[in-house]
């Protein structure tokens, strides 16, 4: 809603131009982006899972790895051990 303000636009006649454009919705790209940096930080820092969640968006670490869970089929600490091993 903040975004379609920013454009002048009804939230549902933005959604509808940026699905048509994109081809995805923009919740899905949000999530998208999220998850691709919360991949990043996983496999290139220390940070915890808590402060990663943070970092990309998340105020409740529970639905950040639910989230993380349904795409990936992992907890982001698991993704992160695979990460670390295939790199050894």
């Amino acid at each position: 809603e903040m975004l379609a303000a920013h454009f002048h636009m009804a939230a549902s006649n933005l959604s509808a131009f940026y699905k048509e454009h994109t081809g995805e919705n923009i919740n899905n790209t949000v999530t998208r982006l999220r998850m691709e940096r919360a991949c990043l930080l996983l496999s290139t820092t220390t940070l915890s899972i808590n402060q990663i969640a943070l970092n990309v968006g998340y105020d409740n670490v529970s639905s950040f790895i639910r989230r993380f869970k349904q795409i990936y089929h992992m907890p982001p600490g698991a993704w992160r051990e695979m990460q670390s091993r295939q790199k050894t």
